[in-house]
């Protein structure tokens, strides 16, 4: 899988063999990483490191700072149905700026946090921004202008926050302990500005036509491709028309809200396996690198399988991941993690590749600004589950027996897919 047999020998648009519209393929692929990856400082994996400093530095106790944290990503999954719909109608460079300088705000945010109120504030802003609006930019990049090989670009894509989430926690957990947690912060906030804000001058000032789309057929040739339209309610709120898609909005929600309950008090968790904090930090990068293995093991077969299957598989081995974590021993935390790894790598390949397939172009922003809301608004909740275990019976292997149940309702729901496209 490279960037020739992506966007050169297999053209992904049919009729569209011209160098220029091939030059802009490459260029929206490398866009849409580099979006992924700047998603990290509001993804799960990199707040985690500074959880314990922020906790000690705002005075909240876990189970309050992972409320408001909760409250934080309920207002970001709300915020993504706007996102959604600014990107319809202003185009995803206007989106793409307004993402950098808010992300760049929250982290200065977080540097001077010292109570419950800049806490909420920053953590809102650095989801909303990070894992809301970056990774939902990079998922449209892809989505509305590939076609055919929409896997294989998303999986190359994704591969940007797999190299984020490998090598973001060990450098920000070395700068926390070369500096302080507000240092830290402070160096992300200007180095997101430095690289990336410049960026937007490079992405697509609008979602492309749909003629770029269409093959020699015209119009006709899409729709049949997606024969399942998406009608719009008055407030602009797509209005998904099965039962089928209510139960992929949960089944997609299962792994983010897993990881991140697993992953934001992943410090937390490992201590209590003897596993000390530079250690955890790696164990986390763990993740990171198994997750590159499932984004490109997605990328390889999500264009290939049906979705019942695709997601059958991801729910599968998210169950796999929760119950290894159960084992009290050294080595299962590390195996958990790497197999939990697999799981979240593969998700996002196939969230940003199911929708468009199944609803098709029509509304683009505002169906996959739905979708990264449910999952969002899953992953809010999740950090309440091992804190409120963690609280009512000291040790956290009530809260993840509770995720294992969850996880095994999401492979029963994937068995129910079958009328879904393939």
């Amino acid at each position: 899988m490279n960037f020739r047999d992506i966007c050169g020998i297999h053209p992904l648009d049919a009729g569209m063999h011209d160098d220029r519209y091939r030059r802009h393929q490459v260029q929206t692929l490398i866009l849409a990483a580099l979006a992924f990856a700047a998603s990290a400082p509001g993804q799960s994996f990199l707040i985690s490191v500074f959880v314990d400093d922020f906790i000690a530095g705002t005075g909240l106790s876990r189970t309050w700072f992972a409320g408001l944290y909760a409250a934080g990503t309920v207002v970001s999954a709300t915020a993504m149905l706007m996102v959604g719909r600014v990107v319809d109608r202003l185009g995803l460079r206007v989106a793409w700026v307004a993402v950098v300088v808010m992300l760049a705000v929250a982290c200065g945010l977080a540097s001077i946090a010292t109570g419950a109120v800049l806490a909420f504030v920053s953590l809102a802003l650095l989801r909303t921004a990070g894992q809301g609006g970056f990774t939902l930019i990079g998922t449209l990049l892809i989505a509305s202008t590939f076609e055919r090989r929409r896997g294989h670009a998303m999986a190359v894509a994704n591969l940007g926050l797999t190299l984020a989430s490998v090598g973001m926690p060990p450098l920000v957990a070395v700068l926390i302990l070369n500096t302080d947690w507000r240092a830290t912060y402070q160096i992300l906030a200007l180095a997101i500005l430095a690289v990336f804000l410049p960026l937007g001058m490079f992405v697509r000032p609008g979602p492309p036509r749909q003629a770029r789309h269409l093959a020699n057929g015209g119009p006709q040739a899409l729709q049949m491709n997606y024969p399942v339209p998406v009608c719009v309610t008055r407030r602009g709120v797509p209005n998904l028309p099965t039962a089928s898609a209510t139960r992929l909005l949960m089944v997609l929600a299962t792994p983010p809200l897993i990881g991140t309950a697993v992953t934001f008090h992943a410090v937390s968790i490992l201590g209590e396996r003897g596993i000390g904090y530079l250690a955890a930090g790696g164990v986390i990068g763990l993740l990171g690198g198994t997750a590159a293995i499932g984004v490109v093991v997605a990328g390889l077969v999500v264009d290939r399988l049906s979705t019942r299957t695709t997601l059958l598989l991801v729910s599968s081995v998210v169950l796999a991941a929760t119950v290894i974590l159960l084992i009290p021993i050294h080595w299962a935390a590390y195996t958990a993690f790497a197999v939990l790894g697999l799981g979240m790598g593969s998700v996002g390949v196939v969230n940003g590749t199911v929708w468009v397939r199944t609803f098709g172009t029509s509304q683009l922003g505002r169906v996959q600004g739905m979708a990264q809301s449910s999952m969002i608004t899953a992953a809010a909740v999740a950090p309440l589950v091992p804190a409120v275990s963690l609280s009512l019976s000291g040790a956290y292997e009530a809260g993840i027996i509770f995720l294992s149940l969850i996880a095994g309702v999401a492979v029963l729901l994937s068995t129910r897919l079958d009328s879904l496209s393939p």
